[in-house]
């Protein structure tokens, strides 16, 4: 009964240990640590590389900020020159236009008063243009010369035909102005303010005058 007993216990040792059990208990380790290591990889977002400016990179950025500013400065002062040169021939759609110019070099530069005073000078250049045009001066002094509302109505007819050749550079004058005034209005007041009112009501009182007249 004892031998019986103990050949059992071998018979049981040997099927437990048998070939295929230990075979699917290794397929089953290795699948479970296959998982393990799949679940335990982490695939970071790759991150843009960001390359860190020397000291030299910053010295060329800085260096080609002086040059631009320079060249900046270069153009504008150009520009005034070319008004000046429009200005000797009379030529004061040529000054508007160089003087707009040079507002856009100002821009760039952020000096924000210098172009307000070339939207200034612009419509102010087309404002002279009409008055030597139009012989505005002296069509104004004998029109208030007059005395009779005869002699006042005959002349205005004959005068409001002349004002009216050059309206347009009026017209172009308030739009310049308008701009130079949103401008100033940023900035502190000054006498730039005053100034590009100034320009701003005459050229008001003259289209309002002719319209006025137009009419009769």
């Amino acid at each position: 009964m004892r031998k019986f007993f103990m050949f059992a216990i071998v018979v049981l040792l040997i099927i437990g240990c048998s070939p295929k059990e230990k075979g699917t208990e290794q397929k089953l380790i290795e699948s479970l640590a296959s998982e393990e290591k799949t679940d335990s990889i982490l695939v970071p977002e790759q991150e843009p590389k960001v390359e860190k400016p020397t000291d030299l990179t910053e010295e060329k950025v800085e260096e080609n900020l002086i040059v631009d500013e320079a060249s900046l400065w270069s153009s504008y002062r150009s520009a005034k020159v070319a008004v000046k040169e429009a200005e000797a021939d009379s030529n004061y759609e040529k000054q508007a236009e160089y003087l707009l110019e040079a507002a856009g070099y100002a821009k760039t530069l952020q000096r924000f008063d210098i172009e307000a005073w070339q939207y200034n000078n612009a419509g102010f250049t087309l404002i002279e243009g009409f008055k030597n045009k139009t012989d505005y001066i002296n069509v104004m002094n004998k029109l208030n010369s007059l005395k009779l509302k005869s002699e006042i109505t005959l002349y205005w007819k004959e005068a409001r035909i002349l004002l009216n050749k050059e309206k347009e550079m009026l017209s172009q004058a308030s739009g310049y102005l308008a701009q130079a005034k949103q401008i100033d209005s940023n900035l502190e007041k000054s006498s730039r303010t005053t100034t590009i009112a100034s320009n701003i009501t005459f050229v008001k009182d003259v289209l309002n005058f002719l319209e006025v007249k137009a009419k009769e």
